[in-house]
């Protein structure tokens, strides 16, 4: 019942586990991030092309929900990784 409080120090091989996992995870976040700005350029791109249609037509909603989607998915990766990196 009387431990001292204080948490053991990590060994190299533990650091060097948690090193690897948080460039693993900033690499995934950016490769994500550039696919995403991929598509929304392309969107922007087609939105020019067709700004005069032959059939009026109401904006796609779905694109505002997916910039949502993926916000939320990128929270959730960074408190993973916050989570690996005990804070």
């Amino acid at each position: 019942m009387g431990g001292s409080g204080d948490a053991a120090k990590k060994t190299q091989e533990q650091l060097a586990m948690e090193r690897r996992q948080r460039m693993q995870l900033d690499e995934e976040t950016a490769a994500s991030e550039r696919r995403l700005k991929a598509v929304a350029q392309k969107q922007l791109g087609k939105q020019s092309l067709l700004a005069k249609p032959m059939m009026e037509k109401k904006a796609p909603v779905p694109a505002t929900v997916e910039k949502k989607n993926n916000k939320s998915l990128l929270r959730r990766a960074a408190s993973m990784a916050a989570m690996m990196a005990g804070r």
